[in-house]
C-alpha cells in the first residue's frame, strides 16, 4: 500500500480500475496520453503537479488523476476558476504567497497556513456569498470530447470554505480531498488562478443553493 492515507486511497482506486476491463482500458489510454504530453499542462497541474513529469507518475497516481478527470468530464465535479493574478512563489515563501492571495476579489478570501506542520492542506479558500461553479453536461461541441470542450451549466454554491493546496501536490491528494472533504481548491505553480473543485455527489446537496441535477446521485463522504 502507499505511505499516506491519500496514496492508499489511490491504490484502492487503481485496484478497482484494474478489476473493470473498461476502466482498465481507460487507464492505459491515460498513461499513453500523459507520456505523449497530450493533456493540457494547466489541466494536469490542476489535479496534480510534481517535480517529476506526469509521464513518470506511478500507476496509482495515474489512477487518481484519471478518476478526477473522468468525474469532471461527466459533470460529477463542478469547477470554478478564481483569478489570483500571479503564480505562487516557492512553498517556503509563505508570507509572499499570503500577500498574493490577499489580492483575491470578493467574495473570495484565502487563509494560508503559515506553518503547515503536517496539516492536511496549505490553508482554506472561503467565499462569503453564493458563487457559481460550472459542470460539464457531457454534451460536446466542435467535436470535442473532453470536459473543457463540452457545454457547461452553472451550479450555485452557498458560502463555504474548502481545503487549499498550493504548488506541488500529488494527484492522490486531490483525489482524497474530493472523496473525503468533497472539495478542494488548487493553485498550481504554473497557474495565475485557483481552481475550485466541488464533488457534487458528496457535498452538492448541502453546499448547493438548488437541488442536485437529475443525473447526480448523492453519496456519503468517507
Amino acid at each position: 500500500m502507499g505511505t499516506t492515507i491519500h496514496e492508499d486511497a489511490a491504490q484502492d482506486e487503481l485496484a478497482d480500475m484494474l478489476a473493470d476491463p473498461r476502466q482498465e482500458a481507460e487507464l492505459h489510454r491515460m498513461v499513453d496520453r500523459l507520456r505523449a504530453g497530450a493533456c493540457p499542462e494547466w489541466l494536469v497541474a490542476m489535479i496534480g503537479q510534481t517535480r517529476e513529469q506526469a509521464a513518470y507518475w506511478p500507476a496509482h497516481q495515474v489512477a487518481a488523476f484519471t478518476s478526477v478527470l473522468t468525474r469532471l468530464s461527466v459533470g460529477k465535479i463542478a469547477r470554478r476558476r478564481v483569478l489570483v493574478g500571479s503564480t505562487p512563489g516557492r512553498d517556503a515563501d509563505r508570507r509572499g504567497n499570503a500577500e498574493r492571495l490577499g489580492r483575491l476579489s470578493a467574495p473570495f478570501v484565502a487563509h494560508l497556513d503559515m506553518d503547515q506542520n503536517g496539516a492536511d492542506s496549505d490553508g482554506r479558500l472561503e467565499w462569503t456569498e453564493p458563487v457559481a461553479t460550472f459542470r460539464s453536461t457531457a454534451v460536446p461541441f466542435l467535436n470535442a470530447h473532453v470536459f473543457h470542450g463540452t457545454i457547461l451549466t452553472p451550479f450555485l454554491l452557498r458560502p463555504a470554505a474548502v481545503p487549499l493546496e498550493v504548488g506541488y501536490t500529488l494527484p492522490s491528494r486531490t483525489f482524497a480531498h474530493l472523496i473525503m472533504d468533497g472539495s478542494v481548491a488548487r493553485w498550481a505553480y504554473s497557474d495565475q488562478s485557483i481552481h475550485l473543485l466541488v464533488d457534487l455527489e458528496r457535498v452538492g446537496s448541502f453546499m448547493g443553493v438548488h437541488p442536485l441535477p437529475a443525473d447526480v446521485q448523492e453519496v456519503r463522504v468517507l
